[in-house]
């Protein structure tokens, strides 16, 4: 089997003939090293958004960036201290909001200095923003990463988040969002529903794309998204979207890797196929990936390797390679580097993950 196959076969919960291994292409190394580890059956997975995203997206790369009627956006750069942040502007005919994000260390990384939403007044200004977004299918750059890609890996079309996470972790953060959820929630749910209407452009489009699997980074964490919480504001809207991409045929997977054991049976009465990204004890996470198999039937559990691992021995991450590789080797698994790893440690890691799971 290809690469490609292989990680299919995961997304679908289908045993492949051996354990997929996967790379987000951002972490892989250029050059000889790519095509030694490609080589040994490393697939690269190649997120790409199906659609432009919801205004103000995280990331201002090629294709996420929507336009905005009405809406001017102004992006200037700041030094602090020796660091560089990007200060995005929105002005609106009923205000300005901004936020300041920075280059966090590990490929692609950013971090929030400064949130969008800062005060209860800020909601109604995001809300005329998502309100007047205008959002453009990606279509064509889907299939010339698929081009690409070849049997060398998967494109994923990647969604944004849904609106409880993309409140809690890019526009506004935990702390003020929770807070304003609790204490003066109108304005923020006439917001999540303004989110909510444009993300039903965005499924529509998504379903209909060439995307084989539609990937969408949740992140969600009973820490900060407790089952209360995700039974009101979160399983309605999955359980939608679910419906929308099943009967097209895709695989609806969750980027899961926060601690999800106090989720268990919201998430198995929401219908998506794969838990992705999924933190094993060894980084913190409250699952094995036995465990996981067990308490979610029918979905597929994709770990990633945890990344903490790479300050070990050698011995110590080939042991714990060799022993995922027994407990996984029944199921339909893909391990996948997910998660930052250092830059002078890529090499190595990846040096001892195919020695284990790889073709050669």
């Amino acid at each position: 089997m290809t690469a490609r196959e292989r990680m299919l076969s995961a997304y679908h919960n289908q045993k492949a003939d051996r354990t997929a291994l996967g790379i987000y292409s951002r972490y892989l190394p250029r050059g000889s090293a790519e095509r030694e580890f490609r080589g040994c059956g490393l697939g690269i997975i190649e997120y790409y958004p199906v659609t432009t995203m919801l205004a103000p997206p995280w990331h201002n790369y090629s294709g996420y960036i929507s336009e905005v009627k009405n809406v001017d956006l102004d992006i200037r750069y700041i030094w602090e201290q020796g660091h560089l942040y990007e200060r995005r502007t929105y002005q609106t005919p009923v205000g300005k909001v901004y936020a300041e994000i920075g280059q966090s260390a590990g490929a692609g990384s950013e971090h929030i200095r400064k949130y969008y939403i800062k005060d209860i007044e800020d909601y109604k200004i995001l809300q005329y923003i998502v309100e007047n977004t205008v959002i453009k299918s990606n279509e064509s750059g889907i299939q010339q990463k698929k081009h690409d890609l070849g049997e060398d890996g998967v494109v994923l079309g990647r969604l944004d988040r849904s609106p409880y996470q993309k409140l809690l972790i890019e526009l506004a953060g935990a702390e003020q969002f929770l807070v304003d959820l609790y204490t003066d929630p109108d304005p923020v749910l006439e917001l999540m529903n303004a989110m909510e209407a444009k993300m039903d452009e965005v499924f529509d489009m998504a379903a209909s794309s060439s995307a084989d699997v539609i990937w969408q980074p949740e992140n969600v964490t009973s820490d900060m998204t407790p089952p209360d919480n995700f039974e009101k504001y979160c399983m309605p809207f999955y359980n939608k979207r679910c419906k929308i991409l099943r009967q097209a045929g895709k695989p609806y997977v969750f980027h899961l890797d926060g601690k999800i054991k106090a989720l268990i049976d919201h998430l198995n009465n929401t219908d998506f196929d794969v838990i992705e990204s999924m933190s094993l004890p060894q980084i913190g996470g409250d699952y094995t990936f036995t465990e996981a198999v067990n308490a979610f039937p029918g979905k597929a559990i994709i770990p990633n390797f945890p990344s903490n691992l790479c300050c070990e021995s050698d011995e110590t991450i080939e042991k714990f390679l060799l022993n995922f590789k027994a407990e996984a080797q029944n199921s339909p698994c893909m391990l996948q580097v997910s998660e930052d790893i250092p830059e002078d440690q890529t090499s190595r890691i990846l040096t001892l993950i195919c020695s284990v799971f790889g073709d050669k």
